[in-house]
């Protein structure tokens, strides 16, 4: 069995492929698998994962039946999952070739279930870096809902002997379906912690679902609610402060 299983949902994402493979493939922990789970691209993305997959069977190719959304694809992925711990690498982020590596080791030496490093934005077509971005030393409730920076699922990394059946919530229709996979980490009792490395890059895209800042503003609002079920005066005081701090993370640590 693989020590790590990379689960990385995809949709239409031809242009981004090669470098995915790339960045896996440069890891300096080789003992991994990676999920790729085409779901229902109209592109060549099936056919370049298949072909990866012949190439070198660490990659493996599966598909959803129709478009369901990045947390449907990764809830298959998860089901199909061989590895003890478990990262996220969307199709178009990059990885440090020490993240895996550094990662297990961070996790193992700590005894910690849940982890996520320091990254970098870059531009869309990789040409312009950001400023680093950290997150808490310590992802709490609290945290959670006040805090931005922890990378959504470039830079998270779960231990599943210690997080058992993790998995993104189903028939879910907001945006921020990694938010509500954390959270349900940290009701378990098992906190987030900071790997102080810079070890990704989150690329923006003017067509990508978290470019809709809006959008992303009124979802968080209704999960806060309808989700994570605050009370109104707690939501508006945690809201107020997410919204505070996506505003300053996004102005500073864009690419310029």
């Amino acid at each position: 069995m693989p020590l790590v299983t990379i689960v990385t949902p995809v949709y239409n994402a031809e242009r981004w492929l090669p470098e995915t493979f790339a960045t896996v493939r440069a890891q300096t922990l080789t003992d991994w698998e990676q999920i790729l789970v085409d779901d229902g691209s109209t592109d060549n993305s099936l056919a370049l994962i298949e072909a990866a997959a012949k190439e070198d069977p660490r990659f493996r190719s599966v598909r959803t039946p129709s478009n369901g959304g990045p947390s449907a694809a990764r809830n298959m992925a998860l089901s199909a999952a061989r590895g003890r711990f478990i990262a996220f690498l969307d199709a178009d982020d990059l990885w440090h070739p020490e993240k895996l590596a550094r990662a297990v080791e961070w996790m193992t030496t700590h005894d910690y279930g849940f982890i996520y490093h320091d990254y970098r934005h870059i531009s869309h077509d990789g040409a312009h870096l950001g400023a680093l971005i950290t997150g808490p030393e310590e992802l709490d409730l609290r945290a959670l809902h006040t805090r931005r920076g922890t990378g959504g699922c470039l830079s998270m990394v779960i231990d599943r002997e210690r997080v058992p059946g993790f998995h993104f919530p189903y028939d879910y229709r907001y945006t921020h379906e990694d938010f509500c996979g954390w959270l349900s980490i940290i009701q378990q009792g098992e906190n987030g912690h900071r790997l102080p490395l810079d070890l990704g890059r989150y690329r923006l895209s003017a067509h990508s679902r978290s470019s809709n800042k809006v959008r992303a503003v009124k979802d968080t609002w209704k999960i806060y609610r309808e989700y994570s079920k605050l009370p109104p005066m707690r939501a508006a005081l945690w809201w107020t402060q997410y919204v505070w701090n996506t505003f300053w993370l996004y102005r500073y640590a864009r690419p310029r």
